[in-house]
């Protein structure tokens, strides 16, 4: 049999979870009811959906169901309930269409309808009735169920006894403007989406338009019922946005309201209201009325009836009697921060966005740039920021007048965002301050950053169809030379995915820029975010400041270096903030760090400056307070803005460390831990290979308490590893297929030994020969094999002659971490060989190498990069050490001892000991496998994203602190050092 999932079915369903939960939360109402009758005068019978009953055997409430589609505010399904409601008696009425419910008062005359209304409730967000059927559902209707009809009792019991004591709350006109709005978004989302969901299927050509669209949006699209929603609600945001927006200018400039009863049809309705709207785009207000693809949604003809109901009901209201500030909230509130996450929209915590403008904008003047402005957070502040120094700096006698007017502040105030409703909310954030001043333009442009250059002109947006009487040139507008501030949070990509879908070729552009304009080569990992601090920095001269909320990966990441560089070639770095108690992104995955950068062209200025890495310890709201007192805010904000920008050497603790000095100061609240830049620069320089490879900054925020003693205590106990020891990558082969061979496959090719073993030295023996199996050793008497061999050339008969042989072992490869069992590398753990093939070819007339090498070129092996790269591309490097250690690590912190002297494929590090340390390999190995290593391997690695592994270059181990052996051998008795050894 199949279910009608109807309005009947519904109330059938809600009926009984209504009985349901008054016997069981025992509320004192005696039940709820369908099929009663209701009279009219004229003796027409009237059946409102369910009603409630108290125990006196009166109705207390009437409840008018309908499908989510419907609003719960239109005027018909309102009045149809007050009728029945007035008819029979019954105090209360409540219109719920599943989503929203009101609970309205009956009787109360002389007051407008919307000043009945009692209560507002969100329920859920269903799109039909079938998800009545679901448990989940069910569970939530149930719970909403028990607190309301508890509150229905109080107002009933409140009223029935004594109704002229029964005060309801007045709402403000902006709240009832909100509630009723809101329900039209519901009202009228679900039939588009569907609508367009539809339409995609049938029209490939749309389907890809809407993809299109969500890449432009940052979004990943993955042609959900999800995604198509989103898609809708922010076309009718928009729409509503721009309905509401062109009533405020009607009042202002009385112009004439919109008209469109006679409009039939979806598209004659778009039509006609686009004649109303390029209005609006004359007036300068084209980010908010001129259309793009959301616009270009076919409106279905099945919501033209209540959009013409919404254009009717708007246009009674005179928004100039209303009061600008009214209409401001209401703009603001229209959108709750649920729905914003649902849009798309993730806003910047306004504590955060003041530290940022209280460390960047300084001056009253300031010009400020918002390049990914999104919903115009960061540039409202500014404009509050700029409007408080004003008003202090003329107190201070330090301006020549007291505040500034909103026009002024408007024409300093810049925004750029990609996508246009975002853009569209800032136009209307940054108007909304002043809209007596509607002549003057909020300078926002709907564009891609990356298009936009200083000093030239833009285009604030396209015009998707032709406006008459408006040109290319009237919306163009040339972008200032520079800034003084530029402050943004950018986007971020969470996910490879959304790297693979959103950055695709655009991420190959921006890469492209940056080399063009700054010469660097940027890494193809670089997050987007990074892109930002470069064309961000191309808007501001020296002096002006850079500040930013980004993630903090770059502090730690391999990408992270090119903006290290960048930053400490270019600016002086003012502060880098981060929260050990709260995450500043809505996001919860994120870590984030705040960047404060001021340019400056001064090499020796920038060099002396003191970097301070900032760890707060407390909440934001603890230093900045959330009052709504402007000046009290700014002066929290400047408190903590001066206390970290003032702190110096003076009031910290210094400290030796690794070749340089670090000031510390710290307290309850937070830590700021200072080095110069000439310091960071030296730290993130390879000179191996004399270029910048970056470093770990964020160890100078993150790193445990405990770290920062050992700094303090042991500070002439550390030493950096290159001091003792020379740490090597194992060789990149180009071909581990060619190369690395098992005993058996040696066999099978019958290779010569001299190219799979080689001989051991008199001084090597001693200390390798415990750990050789037997069977792996061959003796070559008197040396009369090692005379013809490659090996002829490299040693002396006398160094390798021992007790009459000369003694041959494999060339044993560590080709993975997992071959090492133990501590000490166990050559019977060790499945391959290693050819060492260091001869010609012409050398090697005759040999059986000489055929592999020949059955090698055939496989093409010798044009593989890596192998084409060598003189001789089957000659390899010998790279040992005495010690090994991974490039890459998870869970494990080991330095194996390689007693075997095996040598080392790429994904080791062989750590050679310098020779006054050659005799201390035990002691060094101790030291590197103590409890100390696995910290400093954390704060000196980095992370690299996706993998989760901790990535440690060369340089970075070099860097790394060990304890010196020389203080263990200083301090301890031979005694207690041959304990630490064993």
């Amino acid at each position: 049999m199949s279910i009608r999932f109807d309005e009947r079915w519904a109330q059938g369903r809600l009926l009984l979870w209504i009985n349901e939960v008054i016997k069981s939360r025992k509320i004192p109402f005696s039940k709820a009811d369908q099929e009663v009758q209701i009279k009219t005068r004229k003796g027409l019978v009237r059946y409102p959906d369910i009603v409630i009953w108290d125990g006196d055997g009166r109705i207390a409430c009437l409840i008018e169901l309908k499908k989510p589609v419907t609003d719960v505010y239109d005027d018909s399904l309102v009045e149809d309930a007050l009728r029945k409601a007035s008819l029979a008696g019954i105090p209360f009425f409540v219109t719920w269409n599943i989503n929203k419910l009101v609970l309205w008062e009956t009787f109360k005359e002389g007051t407008s309808l919307l000043d009945r209304r009692l209560l507002h409730q969100d329920v859920l967000d269903i799109k039909d009735l079938r998800a009545l059927t679901r448990t989940d559902v069910e569970r939530r209707i149930k719970v909403f169920l028990a607190e309301f009809l508890k509150t229905l009792y109080v107002y009933y019991e409140q009223k029935v006894p004594r109704p002229e004591r029964f005060v309801l709350p007045k709402l403000n006109p902006d709240e009832i403007m909100i509630y009723r709005l809101k329900t039209v978004v519901d009202a009228l989302y679900i039939p588009l989406s569907n609508f367009v969901m539809k339409k995609k299927q049938e029209d490939p050509e749309f389907y890809g338009d809407v993809a299109e669209w969500f890449v432009s949006q940052g979004w990943i699209f993955g042609d959900t019922e999800e995604d198509y929603d989103r898609l809708s609600r922010q076309a009718i945001y928009l729409l509503i946005n721009k309905i509401l927006f062109y009533n405020v200018l009607r009042s202002r400039f009385g112009l004439k309201p919109i008209e469109v009863a006679a409009v039939k049809s979806g598209e004659e309705l778009k039509q006609k209201l686009q004649e109303f709207f390029n209005i609006g785009i004359k007036f300068g207000y084209g980010v908010i009325f001129a259309a793009d693809f959301l616009e270009k949604i076919p409106i279905p003809d099945e919501l033209v009836k209540e959009i013409k109901k919404l254009v009717v009901e708007l246009n009674k209201y005179d928004f100039s009697k209303i009061g600008y500030d009214i209409i401001g909230r209401i703009f603001e509130k229209l959108i709750p921060k649920t729905e914003r996450h649902k849009l798309g929209q993730y806003f910047t915590r306004s504590d955060v966005v003041d530290l940022i403008l209280g460390f960047t904008v300084k001056h009253p003047d300031n010009t400020v740039l918002d390049p990914a402005c999104g919903s115009g957070t960061f540039l409202v502040r500014a404009y509050y920021r700029k409007k408080y120094l004003a008003e202090k700096f003329a107190r201070e006698g330090k301006y020549p007048k007291f505040g500034k007017s909103h026009d002024e502040l408007i024409r300093e105030i810049w925004g750029v965002d990609i996508a246009k409703f975002p853009a569209h909310l800032s136009v209307i954030n940054l108007v909304v301050r002043d809209l007596k001043a509607l002549e003057n333009v909020p300078k926002i442009a709907c564009r891609d950053f990356f298009d936009i250059n200083p000093g030239l002109k833009s285009l604030l947006y396209e015009l998707v169809y032709e406006v008459p009487g408006i040109a290319k040139e009237d919306i163009e507008v040339e972008f200032p030379k520079s800034f003084d501030v530029v402050v943004t949070n950018p986007p971020y990509t969470r996910q490879e995915e959304m790297e693979d879908v959103f950055l695709g070729g655009y991420k190959d552009r921006l890469r492209e820029l940056v080399k063009r304009i700054d010469g660097i080569q940027v890494g193809k990992r670089s997050s987007i975010y990074a892109y930002f601090f470069f064309h961000g920095a191309h808007f501001l001269e020296s002096g002006g400041r850079l500040g930013l909320i980004t993630s903090n990966s770059w502090l730690d990441v391999d990408f992270g270096k090119f903006l290290q560089e960048y930053f400490l070639d270019n600016f002086k770095i003012i502060a880098i903030i981060e929260s050990k108690v709260e995450r500043w992104f809505e996001d919860a995955d994120i870590n984030t760090a705040i960047t404060i950068l001021e340019k400056c062209n001064d090499e020796k200025e920038r060099d002396s400056n003191l970097v301070k890495f900032v760890y707060l310890k407390k909440p934001l709201k603890e230093f900045i307070p959330p009052v709504e007192d402007e000046e009290e805010r700014w002066s929290a904000v400047e408190k903590l803005v001066e206390f970290i920008e003032n702190c110096g050497k003076e009031q910290a603790k210094e400290i030796d460390f690794l070749d340089k000095k670090l000031w510390i100061f710290e307290d309850d609240r937070l830590r700021i831990t200072m080095i110069s830049q000439a310091d960071l620069y030296a730290e993130g320089y390879n000179e191996e290979t004399n270029r910048f490879e970056g470093s770990k900054w964020g160890k100078y925020i993150r790193a445990p308490e405990i770290f920062f003693k050992i700094l303090e205590k042991g500070r002439d106990l550390f030493v950096p590893l290159r001091k003792i020891a020379q740490v090597r990558r194992g060789f990149t082969t180009g071909a581990n297929e060619f190369f690395y061979l098992t005993p058996e496959q040696i066999e099978e090719h019958k290779i010569e030994r001299e190219f799979w073993m080689h001989p051991v030295t008199r001084e090597e023996w001693p200390k390798i020969k415990e750990y050789i199996p037997k069977e792996d050793i061959w003796l070559d008497k008197n040396g009369k094999y090692f005379k013809k061999s490659q090996y002829a050339d490299q040693y002396e008969l006398e160094e390798v002659i021992i007790d009459g042989n000369v003694i041959w072992v494999p060339n044993y490869i560590v080709k993975s971490p997992r071959e090492c069992k133990s501590i000490i590398v166990d050559p019977r753990d060790l499945k391959y060989r290693v050819l060492m093939i260091h001869k010609d070819k012409r050398d090697l007339a005759g040999t059986n190498v000489l055929k592999y090498i020949e059955w090698g070129e055939e496989q093409r092996f010798h044009e593989r990069p890596t192998c084409a790269s060598r003189q001789r591309w089957y000659d390899l490097p010998e790279i040992r050490g005495e010690l090994l250690c991974m490039m890459s690590l998870n869970d494990r912190h080991i330095f194996w001892s390689n007693n075997v002297n095996s040598y080392i494929d790429a994904r080791l590090y062989g750590i050679s000991l310098k020779e006054r340390y050659k005799g201390e390999i035990e002691l060094v190995s101790a030291i590197l496998n103590s409890s100390f290593i696995p910290m400093f391997v954390e704060l000196w690695g980095r992370v690299n994203l996706g993998q989760g592994a901790l990535d440690v270059k060369v340089y970075e181990y070099e860097k790394m602190p060990v304890i010196n052996p020389n203080s263990i051998l200083d301090a301890l008795s031979d005694t207690e050092i041959k304990k630490i050894k064993n």
